[in-house]
């Protein structure tokens, strides 16, 4: 049976939400461009590209008409530039609406008992736990919110009783959802990644982060961080939005979505793909161990969004039988083009 969009939220949620998103990213620029103007400082800066550091580009059309967005010279890697400063991004996780309402959405869906994305994410993570050959293991994960997924992972282990001593430790600059966490078995930390790596001497086996990489303002900086607190022969596990994906291909930055795009300032500033991932982790001295794209929505979310879809072809989708899209969506899911790609790279 094909997994639905609405068990994780309803559509009318996600309209609201993705409402609300485009308002607070309009609101937050005009601020900040009038701060600009008013104390003659800059609140968007020039990067080079993400993926490869060339900072040659080609500008795309605006988002919104207002962020820029460029397209690299060298790589082809589609990314936000300039791009908001830390302080524009601080006020804005903390201080606009739309991401307590994303936030409950997300609560809601770790504590159901069982969820297609959580599952597959928990299923994965283990996997790559029995390819350790050591009996104790340390697991690190990137931007934990309250800890519920930890959590979750460490339930999951449990109950798989394996003989591996694990000790689990979860990182997010959110104060108030870290003093929320309830699991006193594992340990939680209110810090940025950079802070925490630059005290601690513990090294990890495991890192998790999903949904991260692409809210990050300078991501080589923070792979090489996370390289250097890994123990040799062990992984790094991640998920992002998948810029090579046909839903990404099909629907643009710029038309009402259900769900954000993977260029969506001040959010997500930069398209990761099936593609730059490899050339990205590269560069950052990683192996790649694989990618894959195990999505579930694409195919609802092309039936949501007809509308709007460039292709005549993807329209029709809306018309087949059941049977037909959820051969549509395995389809997608395992040819790589699923709109999320999960990535695990591995320190040799």
């Amino acid at each position: 049976m094909r997994k639905r969009f609405t068990e994780s939220r309803t559509y009318e949620q996600a309209q609201a939400i993705a409402e609300r998103r485009i308002a607070d990213a309009i609101e937050i620029y005009d601020v900040y461009k009038r701060k600009e103007e008013n104390e003659h400082r800059k609140y968007f800066i020039e990067r080079p590209c993400p993926f490869c550091g060339e900072r040659e580009y080609r500008t795309e059309e605006k988002f919104h008409d207002r962020y820029g967005v460029a397209r690299c010279r060298r790589c082809n890697s589609l990314y936000v530039n300039p791009c908001p400063v830390p302080e524009l991004l601080s006020d804005y996780y903390n201080n606009y609406s739309c991401n307590e309402m994303l936030e409950e959405v997300y609560q809601k869906r770790a504590e159901k008992e069982n969820n297609a994305i959580l599952d597959t994410r928990l299923d994965t993570i283990f996997e790559y736990i029995m390819k350790l050959e050591r009996s104790k293991i340390r697991i690190l994960e990137v931007g934990c919110s309250n800890g519920s997924f930890l959590s979750k992972l460490r339930k999951y282990i449990e109950k798989k009783q394996i003989q591996k001593e694990i000790e689990y430790i979860g990182v997010d600059t959110n104060e108030n959802a870290i003093d929320s966490n309830t699991d006193d078995k594992i340990k939680l930390v209110a810090s940025t990644i950079e802070d925490f790596l630059g005290k601690t001497e513990l090294k990890f086996d495991i890192i998790w982060h999903t949904e991260l990489v692409e809210h990050i303002i300078d991501p080589f900086a923070l792979f090489q961080n996370l390289y250097s607190a890994m123990n040799h022969d062990s992984y790094m596990i991640f998920t992002t939005p998948n810029d090579f994906s046909l839903e990404m291909k099909s629907l643009s930055y710029n038309v009402p979505r259900v769900l954000a795009c993977n260029i969506f300032p001040p959010m997500h500033l930069n398209a990761f793909s099936t593609v730059n991932v490899s050339h990205f982790a590269l560069r950052n001295n990683f192996c790649v161990e694989e990618i894959t794209t195990p999505g579930f929505f694409d195919v609802e979310i092309f039936e949501m969004q007809k509308e709007f879809l460039k292709s005549d072809m993807l329209k029709c989708i809306a018309d087949k039988s059941e049977e037909e899209k959820e051969f549509l969506q395995k389809l997608i899911s395992e040819a790589g083009a699923s709109s999320h790609l999960q990535c695990v790279l591995s320190k040799n």
